[in-house]
């Protein structure tokens, strides 16, 4: 059973498929990532370190800018990024 999908090869950021405990270990594509936090049902986790102004790929698409640093394993949400759907960025 797949508790993590990536939907494009272009993606920084999966979305979790079960209520991710701290330190919960997950494969994908045959790379560990592991949670340093909580990270609740249907919400992202960072695949990757990102710095304050890098961009969150989701759908192969920008959906995000980082607004403070995100390491590998982290809960991607408002406490760390601003959307940028509809604002026309690229």
């Amino acid at each position: 059973m797949k508790t993590i999908v990536k939907f494009e090869e272009k993606d920084n950021v999966a979305v979790v498929l079960v209520d991710s405990k701290e330190n919960q270990e997950f494969c994908l594509g045959g790379e560990k990532i592991v949670s340093i936090e909580k990270i609740p049902y249907g919400h992202k986790i960072a695949l990757q370190e990102m710095k304050k102004g890098d961009t969150v790929y989701k759908y192969g698409e920008p959906v995000a800018r980082c607004t403070s640093d995100i390491e590998k394993g982290s809960w991607v949400h408002v406490h760390n990024v601003e959307s940028i759907r509809g604002l026309g960025h690229r």
